[in-house]
């Protein structure tokens, strides 16, 4: 016959190895008779916990808050949030700071932009802290020429003076009619033989009149055309600094002020359509989105974990009343935890949040056992209120034990310095007693009142052929199972060195996500890469030289100090912009203008300039001809004969619509050149105040900003930064310090609580169980699991982060709950015809672990990286974990009991 566990002898030892007998006793029959209790007034347990329900519910929606700030949830004594803190207390405005990114197609619709936008948020001081707009203040629009070099200067000097005939022409009349005049004279003096490169206007001009004849948007940039040449990314590119005002209250703190820059942004047309794109990042805009993709990825898995459940249940336990007293004891038992954590906590953090999660996984675990050994015991022909009294007896003892052990583990979080781990900790323990209550209260009360009626056809039911044939596979391997798993945990240690955490919060997020794709992109770049560090100095003495020493350093690109603002060789480039404004002379700032053009006088300009533009194609016989030029050409015959089919009053429609396509900026441009031909020599006293108070603090420290030479989307470019500038201020703080820091806190947090609560578990294992086998069939396939689980995550390159690693106490939780059950069924009510397998308990192992990846396994398709690689790590964790609490547990059992018996039952 197959070789089978020797459950007589397992049996007869209990009393001296096995689950206490003395405690088995009691609290078997403990809850025995509470279950008689509670089946006897079953109707009034049901309304009062109905009542304690709804008055809980009420509580928690009132008093329940969430606080978003994932600063708060670790400790304030570890040393990287008292120097974060520090800087955070000398220069509050970079606090839960948001980046207001702007791309213009031209440098001057990115200016007019930031200018408008910028006004516009300075209204709204109600949600708005602070908003600083990097050189868009009047200092810097008088004096910006004394930031450019002498040869930049020299340039610019050369290429207005080609320019300045013509632009004064222009600047009397700011028209189309005074445009095309213009280039009509610039051609004639090409003709006549000037040397002028009129090459990049001609291409401007052809792209405005395509635009405009294809009803497109697009600005001609002055700036470029008087500074000459295009301009690079960054000169496209304008920032605007806020400090939002947060409500940790509320879910989303920054939905507020995010959306007020949205709506001001549609208001003022910055859209792409209008050649402008505004993007948002910086820490508010990633939480913010972060939250939402989180929210949204929850929204679509609990649809999909509430129909996987509920089918996962109703084949797990057949019977819709079983699946219904399920359901209704969960969720009673989850708001009671809610109400629990509103009174001993009063407020939720992102870590804590998953405190619904853990108790789901574990909850529905115990409700599985229950209502499966009460069906096994139905089957049996035991009456109701006998079978939910012996099934009290039967699992009673192991729910307790599962109840303590799991508890402990999380309880073990609360000394941490992980203050966000320590919340939950206290919540789900506390949650596993609320789960042992209802459980063993509501639960058989909801079955009394709706009691499993047995239809004959399941009577005496046989396990499946498939269970069966599985069963006496297993029993006959017993021994290649413990030889594959001694193998196998071998191999999975041998891995576990390599598993990783990554404190990158970058990598946890959807990419799609505007904040997150506009932060890799600013990241990318040396001279806007958000990942700065930051060293404090006591006076400007002390600033100047960190920034020299720190300036040495390979990985450091350049050091940023109030000082960096005092422009260099001033009177050399004041003499230069003096030479500039002589050259320049009063043409370019008169303000008189003559009168505004008509319809005619337009299209008079414009054909003018077309025949200008023919006659010196001809002049050149077509052979030096750029392709600009032709280009232009080809453009003007469409569009006058575009003009030609138009009554006059499209006529004028059109021409006013190239007009502001070609002129748009021309003013404001000739104001901003004049603005900076009046700079004088610049002081550190005036410099704007605005700009003071980000570089020096009202108590006279100073700040020095710190760029990396590499991109740090990588982690370990990212740490050999941050040890570089430790090197000489050890001080130094910032994001990615925060970020690396906060990581390996995490990870000294979880091996701190896990050893703990492991210990733990043992000892109370030891305490409960006696046995010392015992202990060992429950810790050693729960270990294998841990180790499988963690091998899986080095092979898959799934690391742990800040998300799914707080699978790892929910893993415990049910590797610790499913060991014990199946020992406390092996000790007290063993099968008499089978394998293990071919119990209730193996059945409840199953299903409660399938409804648990049937929740959190859908988690893998959210857009949301994090939640995505924690439903990824549960989905494995909870796989090796039910093959070995399945497979290797029986497996180990059968350790020692070489010869076969026939199995017997002996009932405690």
């Amino acid at each position: 016959m197959p070789h089978s566990v020797n459950f007589k002898a397992l049996d007869l030892e209990r009393g001296k190895c096995g689950m206490a007998k003395d405690y088995g006793q009691y609290v078997g029959s403990s809850l025995a008779w509470w279950v008689k209790l509670v089946h006897r007034s079953s109707a009034w347990i049901v309304v009062l916990a109905t009542m304690a329900t709804g008055v809980s519910l009420y509580y928690t929606v009132n008093h329940l808050g969430i606080n978003t700030d994932t600063a708060e949830m670790l400790s304030e004594e570890l040393p990287f949030r008292r120097n974060y803190n520090e800087f955070k207390e000398a220069f509050p405005q970079f606090d839960d700071a948001m980046l207001i990114v702007i791309d213009g197609e031209t440098p001057d619709l990115a200016y007019d932009a930031s200018i408008a936008l910028a006004a516009g948020l300075k209204r709204r001081s109600d949600l708005f802290v602070t908003v600083y707009l990097p050189g868009g203040s009047k200092f810097f629009q008088r004096h910006g020429l004394l930031y450019l070099g002498p040869v930049e200067l020299d340039e610019l000097a050369d290429n207005l003076a080609r320019i300045q005939p013509f632009l004064g022409k222009l600047t009397r009349d700011r028209s189309l009619r005074g445009f095309f005049s213009m280039l009509t004279s610039a051609v004639n003096a090409v003709m006549d033989g000037e040397e002028l490169d009129l090459t990049a206007v001609f291409e401007r001009v052809h792209q405005a009149i395509a635009a405009t004849v294809q009803k497109q948007h697009y600005a001609l940039s002055w700036q470029e055309l008087m500074l000459g040449g295009e301009s690079t990314a960054d000169g496209l590119r304008r920032f605007i600094m806020t400090q939002p005002r947060l409500d940790y209250s509320k879910l989303f703190p920054a939905e507020t002020a995010i959306k007020t820059v949205r709506a001001l942004t549609a208001e003022l047309n910055l859209t792409e359509a209008h050649g402008v794109r505004v993007r948002l990042t910086g820490d508010a805009a990633l939480e913010y989105e972060e939250l939402l993709s989180v929210t949204r990825g929850a929204g679509i898995a609990g649809i999909l974990a509430l129909a996987s459940v509920g089918v996962v249940l109703f084949v797990g336990l057949r019977s819709p009343r079983l699946v219904t007293a399920t359901l209704l004891t969960l969720i009673m038992g989850l708001v009671w935890t809610a109400w629990f954590a509103s009174v001993a906590v009063g407020h939720l953090n992102l870590i804590s949040v998953a405190f619904a999660v853990l108790y789901i996984g574990l909850s529905v675990d115990y409700a599985l056992h229950f209502c499966l050994r009460y069906r096994e015991l139905i089957q049996q022909g035991e009456s109701h209120g006998d079978a939910l009294q012996q099934t009290a007896g039967d699992i009673g003892g192991s729910l307790v034990i599962c109840s303590f052990t799991t508890a402990i583990g999380f309880y073990a979080f609360i000394p941490t310095a992980f203050a966000g781990v320590a919340e939950l900790g206290l919540i789900s323990g506390t949650g596993m007693f609320i789960s042992l209550f209802a459980n063993l209260t509501v639960l058989p009360a909801l079955l009394s009142l709706m009691p499993l009626r047995l239809e004959p056809l399941l009577s005496g039911q046989k396990p499946s052929r498939f269970v069966a044939a599985l069963s006496s596979l297993l029993s006959r391997r017993s021994r290649a199972i413990r030889t594959g798993a001694l193998v196998s945990g071998i191999g999975a240690v041998l891995l576990l060195p390599h598993v990783s955490f990554d404190s990158n919060p970058m990598n946890l997020r959807d990419p799609e996500s505007e904040s997150v794709a506009t932060f890799i992109d600013l990241l990318a770049q040396r001279e806007t890469s958000p990942w700065t560090l930051t060293v404090l100095a006591e006076d400007d003495k002390f600033a100047t030289g960190y920034a020299d020493r720190l300036t040495d350093l390979d990985l450091v690109d350049k050091c940023v100090v109030l000082d960096y603002f005092l422009p260099a060789n001033q009177d050399e480039k004041l003499s230069k912009i003096e030479e500039i404004a002589l050259i320049v002379g009063p043409e370019l700032t008169t303000t008189s203008q003559e009168p505004p053009p008509n319809t005619s006088e337009q299209l008079a300009a414009l054909y003018d300039f077309s025949a200008t533009l023919e006659s010196y194609i001809k002049s050149t016989n077509n052979t030096n001809v750029t392709v600009p030029t032709q280009r232009l050409s080809d453009s003007l015959k469409r569009f006058n004969a575009t003009l030609g089919a138009l009554d006059r009053a499209s006529q004028s429609q059109l021409l006013m619509k190239l007009q502001t396509s070609l002129l748009g900026s021309l003013s404001s441009q000739l104001r901003a050149l004049n603005a900076l031909l009046e700079a004088d020599k610049v002081t550190q006293s005036d410099l704007p105040v605005d700009l003071v108070e980000r570089w020096r603090s009202r108590d006279g420290r100073y700040r020095i900003e710190v760029f990396p030479r590499e991109n740090l989307s990588d982690g370990e470019t990212l740490r050999r930064f941050i040890a570089a500038v430790r090197t000489v201020a050890p001080n130094a703080t910032g994001f990615p310090i925060i970020y690396v820091e906060a990581g390996d806190a995490v990870v000294r947090a979880f091996q701190q609580a896990l050893a703990l609560a492991l210990a733990a578990i043992v000892a109370l294992l030891v305490i409960l169980m006696h046995s010392r086998r015992d202990v060992l069939l429950v810790i050693l396939p729960l270990l294998l699991a841990g180790a499988l689980t963690g091998a899986a995550s080095v092979l898959l390159r799934i690391p742990f982060n800040f998300a799914n690693v707080i699978a790892l106490p929910l893993l415990l939780g049910i590797g610790v709950d499913s060991g014990i059950h199946m020992v406390h069924r092996l000790r007290t009510a063993p099968p008499s015809d089978g394998h293990i397998l071919q119990t209730s308990t193996a059945r409840a192992v199953f299903f409660s672990s399938l409804t648990t990846i049937a929740s959190f396994g859908n988690l893998a398709i959210s857009a949301h990286r994090g939640m995505a690689s924690m439903g990824e790590l549960l989905t494995l964790g909870i796989g090796f974990t039910v093959l070995c609490t399945l497979v290797i547990l029986p497996a180990l059992a059968d350790l020692g009991n070489r010869r076969s018996v026939v199995p017997v039952v002996v009932r405690p």
